[in-house]
């Protein structure tokens, strides 16, 4: 048995429930909890990257082949896996500094935030369908919990609108992973690579597909969850939980069936209608909230067009996009979160020139913002440039440029976002002190997307040499 893989999907979840106790008693417990929880994670994930030997594990035969691995690494989901680790980190830390020591981040929100961390990497490395559905529902329940933290009332139905339009999701996804078994008589994805899918188990699969990564007409539950949600619980949901769709569409559709070139059309189609109509949305909203919950539905689209084509540049540029994507949007919405608390209100307008009261928070959202906008040499610029180029060399020419307008669409809404809140209007009295920690955070995570794009060139060597 790989026993630094099992660990580490199990850590998150074990330290989620450690957290639970003493954190009642002692406040301090559940920072330290959850902190040594993701850096114990962080270890065992080098070890799985330095690790010679990349074997594969079951933990008990459900159906089909006896020898078919359940749970196993790849390069692909190795660094995917250390984005999200990253990403939680940096989540755990903000935490820390944005919630009042008396406030609402009780020891259940840790505890939450750990649960969609090990979901998230049980999603990664599972090769079975059992596993898929059960880390799929642990990560639902997590997200329903986490969006309704303040238990106001709105906030409750906001969350129990998100839960049920998962829920139904992922109950036409379980009839589609049903219908795979009676057919290829297994629920291991190993069993079935290469084979054509059935189009009614496809149908099915992406009801739950779209319902969790928010493709229209399914992602109508997320510019209300990020307007209720706490700041570090919208990052969370834009930097991972949203992509839990994705990467089950890359397991399913992408390295396990044989696309047709009528499946990828439609998809492409699809993810292009999704693009532009959110993109369109975020540039007549006025609340920054929605304005980055609509553009992680575009955002997102990007994702689906590049893992449908499948051709390696489409899948390369797919899988650059969710890292980019997850660590630009989240240093987005924890930086203008910073601004929301220090300034009162989440509209764009009227917020004052804050460049010169917020200098350090400044660079760190620029960074952001030109990466998700895509412009070089950041890693946005590299996943974009690589699905569209992959869509154009696919010969779907109309299609692409559809996806260039939405890039433009981009360009626009997050500009005036930007201009809006750092640039226009009269300055502000000075009041910024006590935000310096978050500022901070939030530079170093933007710095992330500047220092990868550095390394993309060994990135792309070791993606490639799992594709």
């Amino acid at each position: 048995m790989n026993v630094p893989l099992l660990l580490l999907i199990a850590v998150p979840f074990i330290g989620g429930l450690l957290v639970i106790f003493p954190g009642r008693f002692l406040k301090v417990l559940r920072w330290i909890f959850s902190l040594l929880t993701v850096l114990g994670t962080a270890l065992l994930l080098v070890l799985n990257f330095t690790s010679a030997s990349n074997k594969g594990f079951r933990l008990w035969h459900i159906l089909g082949s006896a020898e078919s691995p359940q749970f196993f690494t790849s390069p692909i989901t190795l660094v995917i896996a250390a984005a999200f680790v990253f990403l939680c980190l940096i989540i755990i830390l903000y935490s820390f500094g944005f919630f009042p020591k008396d406030g609402e981040a009780d020891t259940e929100y840790y505890s939450l935030v750990l649960f969609m961390l090990g979901s998230a990497l049980g999603l990664l490395f599972t090769n079975d369908l059992v596993f898929v559905y059960i880390f799929w529902e642990i990560a639902a329940v997590a997200a329903w919990r986490l969006i309704g933290f303040g238990r106001t009332q709105e906030k409750i139905s906001i969350a129990a609108r998100t839960l049920l339009i998962n829920f139904f999701g992922s109950a036409f996804m379980l009839v589609g992973f049903l219908l795979l078994a009676s057919e290829f008589g297994s629920l291991n994805l190993g069993d079935m690579v290469g084979k054509p899918m059935p189009v009614l188990a496809g149908i099915f699969i992406l009801c739950g597909v779209f319902a969790k990564s928010a493709v229209i007409p399914l992602y109508i539950w997320v510019p209300s969850a990020y307007a209720v949600s706490p700041t570090p619980v919208v990052a969370l949901l834009a930097g991972m939980l949203e992509n839990f769709g994705l990467i089950a569409f890359m397991k399913i559709f992408v390295e396990t069936f044989a696309l047709s070139g009528v499946w990828q059309l439609s998809l492409l189609w699809i993810a292009l209608a999704s693009s532009i109509v959110t993109g369109g949305a975020a540039l007549v909203v006025n609340d920054y909230r929605r304005i980055l919950g609509y553009s992680t539905v575009s955002q997102l689209a990007f994702v689906l067009a590049g893992f449908a084509i499948s051709p390696q540049l489409g899948m390369i540029g797919a899988i650059l996009f969710i890292i980019a994507h997850g660590l630009g949007k989240a240093t987005l919405l924890m930086g203008y979160g910073i601004v929301e608390r220090e300034m009162g209100g989440r509209g764009i307008r009227h917020k004052g020139r804050l460049v010169a009261n917020f200098p350090i928070l400044f660079t760190g959202v620029i960074i952001a913002t030109l990466s998700v906008i895509g412009l070089p040499p950041l890693l946005g610029f590299f996943a974009k440039l690589d699905v569209i180029f992959g869509i154009l060399s696919s010969g779907r020419i109309l299609i692409g440029a559809g996806f260039i307008l939405a890039s433009i669409l981009t360009l626009l809404y997050m500009l005036r976002l930007f201009s809006s809140v750092f640039l226009m209007g009269k300055k502000p009295e000075p009041q910024m002190s006590q935000s310096v920690f978050l500022s901070i955070l939030v530079l170093v995570i933007s710095l992330s997307l500047f220092g990868a794009s550095f390394a993309i060139k060994p990135l792309l060597a070791y993606i490639g040499a799992g594709g």
